[in-house]
């Protein structure tokens, strides 16, 4: 069972070298992450928008291939539901994708692994976590 969720701002990091996604990312067994399939669907989208579109779904799916990834059901979706309803009543929405992102997270008690904090501070519930500032302690 996972621990961790990963952000699609994460496995960007990640799969563009960065040394500190890298690193965090070592510190945890790959068991203990997961990915929303919403973040698969916007890693291929960067993928498909590149001018190297073959190379860029290749370091995608050598990311993605060992690491669960979590489907969007009822059950997110209904938390996805409450967190829309929330933030917009707030007059603090945010992109619907990191909306689903979180409610999977949420409806599965998964820590959210981000460098895109300020977008989801504000979802009251949230466990959240930026491994730049942050690493995980091994």
């Amino acid at each position: 069972m996972p621990s961790y969720l990963l952000d699609t701002n994460f496995c960007i990091h990640f799969i563009r070298g960065k040394a500190w996604a890298r690193q965090a990312l070592s510190k945890v067994q790959v068991p203990d992450v997961a990915v929303s399939a919403v973040t698969v669907g916007e890693l291929y989208e960067g993928a498909h928008r590149s001018d190297q579109t073959s190379k860029e779904i290749e370091k995608a799916e050598a990311f993605l291939a060992p690491i669960e990834v979590i489907p969007l059901g009822r059950e997110e979706a209904k938390e996805w539901g409450w967190i829309e309803a929330s933030l917009r009543k707030q007059g603090n929405p945010i992109e619907a994708e990191d909306s689903i992102i979180a409610a999977t997270a949420m409806k599965h008690g998964l820590t959210l692994v981000t460098g895109n904090a300020k977008h989801f501070v504000r979802i009251e519930g949230l466990q959240l976590v930026d491994w730049e500032k942050k690493p995980p302690a091994r």
